[in-house]
């Protein structure tokens, strides 16, 4: 089932001077699909070799009941601890699906899962993909009102959920929602029932008599397999429309890069909710290797976790790890079984990536994605030189491509920074929306990310922000993550983030904001001196706060409008944090 998808292009390539007939009765192919093929057209291989493995007709359905069915006895994954076999994670989804088939869910029915990471969440989505039902989930960091707003948007029919997930009382929203909605038919909770006779424990579903396979509809590759909300850092969240065969690619051609072999062992810490999450889940599927997940995201308990040394592979975001190198037990940790770390969800400073990659002594691979574009876009690969490993995110993988363009969407020279498009297995669009879609998606397909890159070199690209993230300071584009990487070099900080705030002489005045190491003090002088022979000055921030935490959001990533938010009115006192200047200390 592994694809091997590199090693046949290659194939691909080397063969292709042979008669085009042969070639084609060898693959069982269109003689013509080999007549077109260009061969430096990077998207015209890949199209080629989509069509020589079929991959452009498979479905998420058919991706698990293939790799659960190809070695029945292999592990599929240990979730906190319990092991599940591919038989048993197939069985188990089928009397699921049996189950919700009784309840009345359908192909196309929307479903929102509202739950920490555990056990069920996964049973939950392989569940709906075999369906052909259209999973929603959401995000346990939104208030009740942003819910109420994702379950009206979204047309939801059926939820699944806990009372309580991350810190937020799902079970008495729902309760309140379901009062003045009667489109929900039926919420499947994990533990404790507040709906009434519109609930029904989730457990009571593995039980659910044999699958009638003939009851299932057919699901078609183009498909919706699923509703996943943006963020919502520039406005209302937003509904993607993801497609079955566009997520079963990016999972199967990422997993290629991940993996080397059947001996490998993932390990993923991210919230399923996320699309960094579920698409870590998949691509873990497709290696089809025993991966491991925990429902924890203590910074003790995952590196206690990989201490164990059971695994080879370590996914998460560069967030956690400005967390867990701040973290004492780290020095107590082992990495001796890991031999790569894939990190992705937000920007991955180098200085971080070199600090990572010191500690845990493997090597680090960089990813870069949005979920407008099914997750994954970019990515370093095994062995790029160091260089190339600490300051881009790569190049595309099979089946994208990348330009940069000015704010007039016209291409620009390689060097210059621009925003960055992408074009291949982007979003079918956003759900009930087209006018946003339009704004994002040309008539060509290219999708405007608002992500500001450059090339690194010939291949490889590198993320310098949000073109919303520019600041105009006096006239000058000034790009925060030049200034905040320059800050991350200070050995007392352990992260930074960079926003511009309105002023009346230079347009924007540029606001630091600094989270230093436990045990650690800094003035703002300290930073000044440390910026000074290092950048422009009029790269220089105006004024630098200290504060306790970073106010985060989806996937890890630093809420740079909350950040404006404090630089205009004032940061909350539990967010302050004053250090005694060391010339005052000195007199005192």
């Amino acid at each position: 089932m592994r694809l091997a998808i590199t090693e046949r292009i290659t194939e691909l390539i080397e063969t292709a001077d042979r008669p085009l007939d042969a070639l084609a009765e060898e693959y069982r192919i269109k003689p013509e699909s080999l007549t077109s093929l260009d061969l430096t057209e990077p998207a015209s291989v890949t199209a080629a070799v989509n069509e020589i493995l079929a991959a452009d007709k498979v479905t998420l359905r058919e991706m698990l009941t293939e790799i659960c069915t190809a070695d029945p006895k292999r592990p599929f994954i240990t979730f906190d601890g319990k092991k599940l076999t591919c038989a048993e994670m197939l069985n188990n989804v089928k009397s699921i699906v049996s189950g919700m088939l009784d309840i009345g869910i359908k192909k196309g029915d929307r479903t929102a899962i509202i739950l920490d990471n555990c056990l069920e969440f996964i049973y939950a989505y392989f569940a709906l993909f075999c369906l052909g039902a259209l999973p929603v989930p959401v995000n346990i960091r939104w208030k009740k009102n942003e819910l109420f707003n994702i379950l009206d948007d979204a047309d939801v029919s059926f939820i699944i959920c806990s009372e309580k997930a991350g810190t937020q009382n799902y079970g008495s929203f729902i309760a309140e929602y379901m009062k003045e909605h009667e489109k929900i038919k039926k919420v499947f909770y994990t533990d404790n029932n507040l709906y009434g006779e519109s609930g029904l424990e989730f457990a009571s579903l593995l039980a659910s008599g044999p699958l009638d396979e003939e009851q299932l509809e057919e699901i078609d590759p183009d498909d919706i397999a699923m509703i996943s909300y943006t963020s919502g850092t520039t406005g209302m969240p937003k509904g993607v429309l993801l497609k079955n065969n566009n997520i079963y690619k990016i999972s199967k051609y990422s997993a290629e890069y991940w993996c080397a072999g059947h001996e490998e062992r993932p390990f993923s810490i991210a919230p399923l909710y996320s699309a960094q999450g579920f698409l870590s889940l998949l691509i873990n599927v497709a290696t089809e290797c025993d991966f491991k997940m925990i429902s924890s995201f203590n910074p003790n308990d995952i590196v206690k976790e990989i201490s164990k040394c059971e695994n080879t592979i370590i996914h998460t975001q560069p967030t956690m790890w400005n967390l867990l190198l701040s973290c004492r037990i780290i020095d107590f940790a082992r990495f001796d079984s890991l031999n790569t770390l894939v990190v992705s969800g937000s920007l991955c400073a180098p200085t971080l990536a070199k600090r990572i990659e010191d500690k845990l002594q493997c090597e680090l691979m960089n990813a870069y994605g949005l979920i407008e574009g099914t997750s994954v876009v970019t990515m370093t690969r095994l062995h790029d030189p160091e260089d190339v490993r600490f300051n881009t995110v790569g190049r595309p993988i099979e089946g994208v491509e990348i330009k940069i363009v000015d704010e007039n969407r016209v291409t620009l020279p390689k060097g210059e920074t621009g925003e960055l498009a992408v074009r291949g297995y982007n979003m079918a669009g956003y759900y009930n929306n087209p006018q946003k879609t339009s704004e994002v998606i040309d008539e060509d397909g290219w999708l405007y990310t608002g992500d500001l890159a450059r090339y690194y070199d010939e291949e490889n690209i590198s993320i310098v922000g949000r073109c919303k993230d520019m600041i105009i300071r006096g006239g000058f584009n000034v790009y925060p993550s030049d200034i905040e990487e320059c800050i991350m070099q200070l050995p007392e900080i352990q992260t930074a983030a960079v926003v511009g705030s309105p002023h009346d002489i230079l347009g924007e005045e540029i606001r630091a904001f600094v989270v230093v190491k436990a045990g650690k003090a800094l003035t703002d002088r300290d930073i000044f001196r440390h910026l000074f022979t290092r950048i422009a000055n009029y790269k220089m921030p105006d004024k630098v706060h200290f504060i306790s935490e970073m106010p985060i959001i989806l996937a890890g990533k630093v809420d740079k409008k909350e950040l404006e938010l404090w630089a205009a009115e004032g940061i909350p006192e539990n967010k302050q944090v004053l250090f005694l200047d060391r010339e005052d200390t000195d007199e005192a």
